[in-house]
């Protein structure tokens, strides 16, 4: 309730104290859950969703933005070359097409660590990923590499 307070009437009350104070305040919220659906299942209250929604700005998962993922992945590339001191200066086309069909359920996130990871195993100038499965069923099936094999 008195994060509604503040939301609606711009105002608060320091604990223990008695005076109202105004103030300016604005709030950035991101959730990947469905608000509108989970008010409707009682999850979320309805007073605080029309609060917070004021302005909303969708931002679609990777797996709908599959054409940003070749320059992301160049740009985590550049990044962890700098940060491991290596000199990969490029990504092979079939590593490119795995890293395209793919569907990236932990979004952003997960295309970074799994540069960051192939970054760290490789010994080529060109960066390869190996154990990434693909929705292309004509990929081979990837399997998951032991230490001693990415040695």
């Amino acid at each position: 309730m008195k994060l509604l307070r503040v939301l609606q009437e711009g105002e608060i009350e320091r604990i223990g104290g008695t005076e109202t104070i105004k103030i300016d305040v604005r709030i950035i919220a991101a959730t990947n859950v469905n608000l509108e659906k989970a008010v409707k299942e009682k999850k979320f209250r309805e007073d605080l969703f029309y609060r917070v929604n004021v302005f909303p700005i969708h931002v679609p998962p990777l797996k709908e933005r599959l054409e940003d993922v070749p320059l992301l992945a160049r740009h985590f590339l550049k990044k962890y070359n700098e940060r491991f001191s290596k000199n990969i200066r490029s990504i092979t086309i079939g590593t490119m097409n795995k890293l395209k069909n793919y569907q990236w359920p932990g979004n952003v996130r997960e295309l970074q660590n799994v540069i960051e990871r192939a970054v760290i195993i490789s010994n080529s100038s060109k960066l390869e990923i190996k154990g990434l499965k693909t929705t292309n069923v004509e990929e081979e099936k990837s399997e998951v590499l032991t230490l001693s094999d990415n040695e």
